[in-house]
């Protein structure tokens, strides 16, 4: 291939991966240019580039899917070629195709070998032919139900059902039982043709506690092809992998050398070229098989550039431009231990469901050579419904494991995200668990420690949230006094009950009591527990308090009459209540509530229709998921309140049902 120089690229994505690149092409001296749809007017990447091009409408085949309204921006800014980051359009052969026959670079590997490994049916008979050992279970062409259903038998339950032509854990089932099967091979269809356009399916053989090993792969245009080891990626929810390490607490040094020269021979069986993922699926006894080729960058590919000191964007890019490989496997060495966390905008309690809000405070931890920041958002940044929830990655580097996971937690610990849900705390449990501290874990030591992981209201955490948010509010509205800044607020001159605030954390609710002490000192109690509190400093958005003798900081960020808190304690949402209770009025009927924002995707019923407890109702999708909502009690639909195609936010009722009982009264 004749080496060429690139002068400026075009991005193709949004985010942190978009930032990530433009990182490498800044320092290289390689302007770049953003594209961006309606929703990401105001995004850190599209400022972050020298030129940004604007594509459609949020909907991702209205933007970021648009192959010729990308390739027009192209053409428009003079870039001579495209980085397709991760997601969208990074795996889809037309893209590739139709980049060349524009004459633009295509900073990944050709459309052919795209077209091969995204399709994991034939990725398997390739690897099967270059002896690269895969895992037992069905590829072929019949793909009617009768067909799947008479393979399943032969492989036998427990089995996984994937989808053919794509990742990510779209269109991915798992099926212990014959009963399951044929709910679950249409609903893995549907979202293979939904997420790929491809509704294919695959069937392979499910194996227990096994493990998720994947080694980076890298091929020049001149022969050579080398791996950078490997990436731990076990530790996973909703078949998504949410911490990645390197290297693998699982592999002795002779079985990662194994696995290393069968990701080369796969890799060479295919004429890999650029950066790629050979992932493999390891046993408890130590036995590996092929699972696909990711040919594009990966989401965790920092891990391996803390590992090996190499910056893997960079080798991209150089490779697009014809440039060899500057080293040789026997160059190239793992060194320390990195580990990553994926922050996303989701509810572990509510089965991983996507949040959106807007975030209202974001600070990062304190700067340290053992971590880095990878990250799309910023202050007042609106998560949506369109895009995948990713909000962040910490990566943390050490000279052993136990050196990288200490850095990670307390970084976890000191990032602030306030405005929107996210999985932070979960991640900080995940990494102190026990067994994830062994490095005894597999892919599905989530669903197995779920409730531990999500863990209990914690009642100190709680009430300490609660006094803050008392006395917060106070000390706002005292600044606002400008006649007697230095007046207690509801002061009197004759005795008084102490005043008091309503509130609720969680589930529990508060009445919280303050009396003011002097000196910025105050009595705060609630039934059954006080504190002794003092405000050391105060402004907007931040109190220093010392409760009990323990001084902390308390980050807070308010949106009406909602409070987020944060502090070394953690994470606490508190609600202010009105002071006089509302008037309610029973209902007659059942109501399907919204979950989570989305869009409807589909409606399953029809008013008149009856229905049965836990049967599908309408299906939502958001950030790249679907959601049945099920009915939650058996009786007769008396309306639809939405329409295929709108969006909703969460909590909007969605249909009403009447339940048997309340029928039987009404005739």
């Amino acid at each position: 291939m004749k080496g060429k120089s690139f002068h400026k690229i075009l991005i193709a994505n949004r985010g942190e991966i978009a930032l990530r690149i433009m990182r490498t092409c800044r320092a290289l001296g390689i302007a770049t240019v953003a594209v961006y749809s309606d929703a990401d007017l105001r995004s850190p990447h599209v400022r972050w580039a020298d030129e940004a091009v604007h594509l459609g409408p949020p909907p991702s085949k209205d933007s970021y899917l648009n192959i010729a309204k990308i390739l027009e921006a192209a053409r428009r800014t003079e870039a001579e070629a495209i980085h397709p980051g991760y997601g969208f359009l990074a795996e889809n052969a037309e893209f590739a195709a139709a980049c060349e026959a524009a004459g633009l670079t295509f900073i990944g590997p050709s459309a052919e070998l795209i077209r091969q490994m995204g399709l994991k049916s034939v990725a398997r008979k390739i690897m099967a032919a270059a002896s690269v050992p895969v895992v037992p279970g069905y590829d072929g062409e019949d793909q009617s139900l009768a067909a799947l259903r008479d393979q399943a038998r032969r492989i036998g339950f427990p089995l996984l059902i994937k989808a053919s032509a794509g990742g990510g854990g779209k269109g991915m089932r798992v099926v212990r039982e014959e009963a399951e099967f044929d709910v679950a091979i249409e609903g893995a269809r549907r979202e293979a043709e939904k997420a790929f356009g491809d509704g294919r399916l695959l069937l392979e053989k499910y194996i227990e506690q096994a493990r998720h090993v994947e080694f980076q792969i890298l091929g020049d245009h001149h022969g050579h092809l080398v791996h950078l080891f490997e990436r731990e990626c076990s530790v996973q929810r909703r078949h998504q992998k949410i911490i990645e390490e390197s290297p693998s607490p699982a592999l002795s040094t002779e079985l990662r050398q194994q696995m290393g020269a069968a990701a080369v021979t796969a890799g060479r069986a295919i004429g890999y070229t650029n950066a790629g993922t050979v992932e493999f699926i390891l046993t408890p006894a130590g036995e590996f098989y092929f699972i696909e080729v990711n040919t594009r960058l990966q989401v965790e590919h920092p891990v391996t550039e803390m590992v090996t000191g190499l910056d893997l964007v960079k080798l991209q890019i150089e490779i697009a431009e014809g440039k060899p490989l500057p080293f040789k496997q026997e160059d190239l060495r793992q060194q320390g231990h990195a580990i990553e966390a994926r922050l996303y905008a989701e509810d572990p309690a509510h089965d991983f469901l996507p949040a959106t809000g807007t975030i209202l405070d974001w600070q990062l931890p304190p700067a340290s050579a053992g971590l880095r920041i990878d990250s799309g958002v910023e202050q007042l940044t609106e998560v949506g419904i369109y895009y995948d929830p990713l909000l962040a990655k910490l990566i943390a580097y050490g000279e052993d494991r136990e050196e990288a996971l200490r850095q990670l937690a307390y970084g976890l610990k000191q990032l602030t995200i306030q405005g929107v849900q996210t999985n932070q705390e979960f991640l900080s449990r995940l990494l102190e668990h026990p067994e994830f501290q062994r490095g005894a874990f597999h892919t599905g030591s989530i669903n197995q420690h779920l409730a531990q992981l999500i863990g209990k209201g914690d009642e100190t955490k709680d009430r300490v949230a609660a006094a803050v948010t008392v006395l917060y509010q106070l000390k706002l509205l005292q600044a606002e006094n400008q006649l007697l800044p230095q007046l207690e607020l509801n002061y009197r001159n004759n005795p008084y009950r102490d005043p008091s605030m309503k509130v609720q954390v969680g589930e529990d609710k508060y009445e919280v009591s303050y009396r003011h002490l002097g000196q910025d000192r105050y009595k705060v109690s609630g039934d059954g527990w006080q504190f002794e509190a003092q405000v050391v400093s105060f402004q907007p958005g931040r109190l220093r308090l010392s409760l009990d003798g323990v001084q902390r900081l308390f980050r807070v960020a308010q949106a009406g009459e909602r409070f987020y808190i944060h502090s070394s304690l953690g994470y606490s949402v508190v609600s202010r209540l009105p002071r006089y209770p509302q008037r309610q009025v029973a209902a007659e009927e059942e109501t399907a509530n919204a979950p989570m924002p989305g869009q409807v995707l589909k409606v399953l019923v029809s008013p008149g229709q009856q229905v049965a407890e836990g049967e599908g109702l309408l299906i939502l999708e958001a950030m790249k998921m679907e959601q049945v909502i099920k009915a939650t009690t058996a009786g007769i639909v008396e309306a639809v309140l939405v329409k295929e195609g709108e969006l909703v936010t969460p909590g909007e009722a969605l249909v009403q049902i009447t339940s048997q009982e309340l029928q039987g009264l009404k005739e």
